[in-house]
């Protein structure tokens, strides 16, 4: 008898198989061999010797996993290494592998290399593909000949030549792990649509897009670690504040004459003029900071040539902030005191008399000056904590105690920080309120909107631009390439660390080649269609991301009635609308509004439909003036929210103009509760009057059901970790698919019952738990939902349908469409259409086995009395003798004990697809029936035991 090995060959006659063990195990040819596993292929005669050498050789290719040994490579002594049936993947996969443990100089134990050119690319493997691998393998770019191989079914000879030619910048790995094979049918997926040339554009768009990304990372890895490290900042801030607060306590000292008494502390009052003296000096060190840490970032990222030459101009403008004797107290420090300066200007002095353009750098110079540069992070966190800080106190403070009235805040340095440094930011762009200003020449507007009325407007150290620039300074060395601001007052909400995005369901990935094409591949899976005109593979990414397909498996998009989307650009008292559609939306208003449109609680209203959101722009500027809250009420929809920015109430004229406008909008179709009857009333498909009242479902309905719906979906993620691995077998023969959980249970719904079928007996055969599906089948969240629902909600129009799987009415099919009710349903008609798929297989071994391994009562009791409803008794075994109620075995059961397991398990069997109408009928006619493939050693008695363990 022949062995089986992977990839369709066989070792035939006269040849045995030899598994990489100690001296070598001869490989069974009639037991069961582990599938798979790497062999030695060679004479069945062959010495001991021979065999232990080349089981030897064998181990040392597959040292890093077996994939190397489909590739037949040459072991000596008239040995080849294979693989055992049951491998995945192909054959391309194990070549690849097979070159990267053997090298340029080993790549000749591969045999014939035309044959080995043919397995990598196919019939694209001409003489000059051939060519420009060799190079590729001598430079050992493997990610370059992976992705080539599994390019090759889509590209021609000259292209996969481009792509063999590919190099990633040093230390960068696009492609660390992952089968050549399995890209090869995710790029398919993606990219079979479009002609060779534009494929080969996205191939390298999405190479050139992971390397980008990789390499920012490493770029961010190497900032964090250029600084001292973050445990070390309180002591940076405690020598900070003391230096800080040394010019008030002086200043109190000189007021009171002497050593201050507590109560005489607690009576003295600053000079008017204090808080912007005390401002200007942290607006000195914010400068300094933020000049030092750009620096830094060069420095770590390009090197000290670049960064001197780059931040030269900065450098010397931060310098001028402070004097000589201002930078001499800095760094004086008390005994056994933090050794670095109190403030950042000392170090940026240092910087700029070692950093002279007539001074040659030595390795002296860029060991002193990377010393500096790494305080440059700790630097910048303990100003900016100590200017919000400080600003949130003024506000409690009354102005005339803050500023001086005789003349607004100006600090000269700013202007030639500027005149040097330049802006980071647009100062077009900038609308945060300015500081307030006791006296009368403090601005009054936005830098943005004194710049829009005089173009030679000038920033002023009120419009908190320079704090701005210190997050910005101060976010690449968190992660972000720059700060997130909200406008606020008085003081804007900078975050120089936000948290990172969670990844949307199959939104663009960067981590690797292969991940980022799984991704996109993923979406095309659910149905969404890739754009047919695209340029680079982030464009082709977003845009099958943005598929409406994907609204399904989103909760991001806010259901808009259809009586207010008509309003979308609409014209009110000199305003345009624009519709809140997406939480996105929401944060980009609150940013520049300065108020909590954007916080999470906001999101959730509108998306379960409880209020539209607006924003009310100048169709000038662009600028939005107000946001607009509405709601439903009684008659028509109603004002909830009316803000200008900072939540400041709109003029009089506006509010009256757009209450007038609101009154207009047409009113929502609200349905009156039905009165209850005995009997439903029977739905035609005539009566315009139903349809009409039918229309809309009430809104206290939808808002108790997404509650419940919420609620219930909390505890399914176990479920939906189970149909992850059912949805396995939507991959190829040998490639699984690798879905996350949501998006598993979605794939699943859109299966047909044949295929359930067959992905069933599939996962059973590869070890899926019976029983730990029919448990994930159990949990249905929509059911539950409209079970827990006051009685009279679920009168509505058939609200029933949802729990059953009956064909659903109109108003209740655009129910289940709703983002926050579709997860939910989606799970019900999975869990129907697995019972559905089992009941096919009450017959197939698969079942039988998997249910005996590990059996559950309810489980066991359902396939029992779906077999005895069954019109046939082929292969059954009977339990229980014709017209008898007492099942044997223990515990004790009774078919007619309404609390017992047999009648609480009828439900279940009618969900397998059983006429458990019939159920009484035929235990008379033959008894209690059990399928004869679910009965082992023991038979029924051990079954029963075992099911109630």
């Amino acid at each position: 008898m022949s062995i089986q090995l992977a990839f369709g060959v066989t070792a035939g006659p006269g040849l045995s198989c030899w598994l990489p063990t100690s001296g070598g195990r001869a490989v069974s040819k009639t037991g069961a061999n582990p599938p798979g596993a790497p062999v030695a292929v060679g004479p069945s005669d062959a010495e001991p010797e021979a065999v232990r050498e080349a089981t030897r050789q064998l181990v040392l290719l597959v040292e890093d996993g077996p994939v190397a040994a489909a590739a037949g490579v040459d072991l000596g002594g008239g040995f080849t290494s294979a693989r055992l049936a049951g491998a995945h993947g192909d054959r391309r996969d194990a070549v690849l592998a097979a070159l990267k443990v053997l090298g340029v100089n080993g790549a000749h134990r591969l045999g014939d290399r035309t044959a080995g050119l043919v397995a990598m690319f196919g019939p694209s493997a001409t003489k000059r593909v051939g060519a420009a691998a060799h190079t590729a393998l001598g430079e050992e770019r493997w990610a370059a000949l992976h992705l080539a191989s599994a390019a090759s079914d889509l590209l021609g000879p000259e292209q996969l030549e481009r792509v063999l030619d590919l190099r990633a910048p040093d230390g960068i790995d696009p492609f660390p792990r992952g089968a050549a094979s399995t890209l090869a049918e995710h790029l398919s997926r993606a990219l079979a649509g479009y002609q060779r040339p534009r494929r080969l554009t996205l191939i390298i768009s999405l190479w050139d897009h992971v390397c980008a990304h990789l390499v920012e990372l490493q770029l961010q890895e190497r900032r964090a670690a250029s600084q001292t490290r973050v445990e070390r900042i309180d002591k940076l801030r405690e020598r900070h504040r003391t230096y800080f607060d040394q010019a008030i306590l002086q200043h109190l000292g000189w007021a009171v004459d002497g050593e201050p008494t507590l109560a005489a502390a607690a009576r003295w009052r600053p000079p008017n003029w204090w808080a912007a003296a005390e401002l200007r000096r942290l607006m000195q060190d914010a400068i300094a900071a933020t000049a030092l840490l750009r620096f830094a970032r060069t420095l770590s990222d390009e090197g000290l040539a670049v960064a001197a030459k780059k931040h030269r101009d900065e450098l010397v403008a931060a310098n001028s902030c402070l004097t000589k004797d201002e930078r001499s107290r800095a760094a004086r420090r008390v005994e056994g005191g933090y050794s670095h300066p109190a403030r950042p200007g000392s170090y940026v002095h240092q910087l700029v008399e070692v950093l002279s353009p007539d001074r040659k750098p030595t390795a002296k110079t860029e060991a002193h000056v990377k010393t500096r540069a790494a305080m440059a992070r700790n630097y910048g966190v303990v100003v900016f904590d100590t200017v919000t800080e400080v600003l949130a106190n003024l506000d409690d403070q009354p102005l005339h105690n803050c500023w001086d009235t005789c003349k607004p805040w100006q600090a000269p340095e700013l202007r030639e920080w500027r005149a040097l440094a330049g802006f980071s930011r647009a100062p077009g762009s900038w609308e945060q309120p300015p500081l307030t200003d006791a006296h009368a020449d403090g601005p009054a507007q936005p830098l943005a909107q004194r710049l829009t009325a005089d173009a030679a407007a000038e920033e002023t150290p009120h419009d908190l631009l320079w704090l701005a620039d210190l997050a910005d300074a101060l976010a690449p060395f968190h992660g972000s390439e720059q700060a997130t601001v909200r406008h606020e007052q008085p003081v804007p909400s900078l975050d120089y660390d936000p948290p990172a995005p969670s990844p949307a369901l199959g939104g663009p990935r960067a981590d690797s080649v292969p991940l980022a094409a799984a991704g996109v591949a993923q979406l095309v899976m659910f149905g969404a269609t890739p754009p047919p005109r695209c340029g680079s593979w982030a464009e082709l990414a977003t845009g099958v991301s943005a598929d409406a397909v994907i609204a399904e498996a989103s909760v991001g998009i806010f259901p808009i009635p259809p009586e207010v989307s008509a309003v979308d650009k609409q014209v009110v008292a000199g305003l345009t609308v624009e519709l809140g559609r997406d939480p996105r939306q929401l944060a980009e208003w609150s940013s520049y509004m300065g108020n909590c449109i954007g916080y999470p609680w906001y999101a959730d209203e509108a998306r379960r439909g409880l209020c539209v959101l607006m924003a009310l722009r100048e169709p000038a500027s662009g600028r939005i003036a107000a946001n607009l809250d509405i709601r439903r009420h009684t008659g028509g929809w109603h004002i909830h929210e009316l803000r200008a920015r900072f939540n400041d109430n709109v003029t009089p004229a506006l509010q009256k103009q757009v209450k007038h406008w609101v009154d207009e909008i047409p009113a929502p179709v609200l349905i009156a509760p039905e009165p209850l009857l005995p009997v439903p009333p029977v739905r035609t498909r005539g009566g315009s009057a139903r349809r009409s009242a039918a229309g809309r479902l009430p809104a206290e309905l939808i808002r108790a059901l997404t509650a419940a719906v919420e609620h219930e979906l909390a505890s399914a993620t176990s479920a939906q970790r189970t149909y992850a691995t059912l949805a396995r077998g939507l991959g190829r023969p040998g490639q699984p698919a690798d879905f996350e959980p949501e998006a598993a249970v979605v794939a699943l719904k859109r299966v047909g019952p044949g295929d359930h079928v067959d992905l069933l007996r599939t996962a059973l055969g590869d070890g899926l738990s019976a029983s730990t599906l029919w448990q994930a089948t159990r949990v249905r969240p929509l059911t539950a939902a409209v079970t827990k629902l006051d009685p009279e909600l679920r009168e509505y129009d058939r609200l029933s349908t949802l729990t059953d799987g009956a064909p659903l009415p109109r108003t209740l099919r655009a129910l289940v469409r709703r983002p926050e009710i579709a997860p939910a349903f989606a799970l019900d008609v999975v869990a129907r259409s697995v019972r559905t798929a089992m009941g096919h297989l009450i017959a197939d071994d698969a079942l039988a086995r998997a249910v005996a391994h590990r059996p559950s009562t309810e489980l066991v009791c359902a396939l029992a009395i779906a077999t005895t409803c069954s019109s046939t008794t082929d292969n059954t075994v009977q339990v229980a003798a014709a017209r008898k109620v007492s099942v044997p075995g223990f515990p004790a059961s009774e078919l007619n004990d309404p609390h017992g397991p047999w009648q609480k398990a009828l439900s279940a069997a009618a969900e397998l697809g059983a006429p458990v109408e019939l159920f009484w009928e035929h235990i008379a006619s033959h008894g209690l029936l059990v399928p004869a493939a679910l009965l082992g050693k023991g038979g029924w008695p051990a079954l029963w035991s075992r099911a109630h363990r």
